[in-house]
């Protein structure tokens, strides 16, 4: 009986490390989230979409909410406020459909966001920052599960699994976005979901595609209960 409790009690501390704010490599999924959501905006201004690349912009402003909240340190704060910085600046050129300006804004924010892959959070991590409308969230969110499942098409396994540890963050400010206990339920299993196939050990994209699809379900099951309340 002993044992049986020791072990429960074992398995709790495992799954709560796991789900804090020290989730190993979340620093760094973080980081390739905002570099692969920059090069989207590049594309979407190639293209001249500029609402898509208003939309970007507000990925791009949420995942550097993020990262700021992984250090209080003052090196950390000044790099990542850069980043938010550029990103607002192309939020409002975007919106403005100023081509040459949404340049000026992408260029200063791949350098920004270059000095935060040479920076190293040694603070202690912030409170996540309150969730945005929860429209935008999903968005957000089906980007990211978007660009896991290329990442899987190509074989890589590594940058899939980077993408769901994102996605779990994610997770965290559905409740944020929606009070009450159905959606705080909901955001937590998407989380619980996500970092089940961002530290799972399988290798084969095949089975992690599997572990995918359990995000996507729980994804819909938010997206059913935000229609139902329309």
């Amino acid at each position: 009986m002993l044992k049986g409790l020791l072990c429960v009690a074992a398995l709790l501390i495992g799954s709560s490390s796991l789900l804090g704010d020290d989730a190993p490599g979340l620093t760094t999924a973080l980081r390739g989230a905002l570099t692969k959501n920059a090069a989207h905006a590049r594309d979407w201004l190639d293209q001249k979409d500029f609402k898509s690349l208003a939309q970007s912009s507000g990925t791009l402003q949420l995942l550097a909410d993020l990262l700021k909240t992984r250090s209080d340190d003052a090196a950390w704060q000044a790099a990542t406020a850069k980043v938010a910085s550029a990103v607002g600046d192309l939020q409002v050129a975007a919106r403005g459909e100023d081509a040459a300006k949404c340049l000026v804004a992408i260029e200063t924010l791949e350098k920004s966001a270059a000095a935060v892959e040479s920076a190293a959070p040694s603070g202690k991590p912030l409170p996540l920052p309150r969730g945005p409308g929860l429209r935008p969230l999903m968005l957000t969110m089906g980007g990211v599960y978007a660009d896991a499942k290329i990442a899987l098409i190509g074989g890589n396994v590594a940058t899939a699994k980077n993408q769901a540890l994102v996605l779990s963050e994610l997770g965290k400010l559905v409740s944020n976005s929606r009070s009450g206990e159905p959606w705080t339920t909901r955001g937590s299993a998407f989380s619980e979901a996500a970092l089940a196939a961002a530290t799972s050990p399988e290798i084969d994209p095949q089975k992690v595609r599997q572990l995918l699809r359990s995000i996507s379900q729980r994804c819909d099951a938010c997206h059913e209960m935000r229609d139902a309340a329309r």
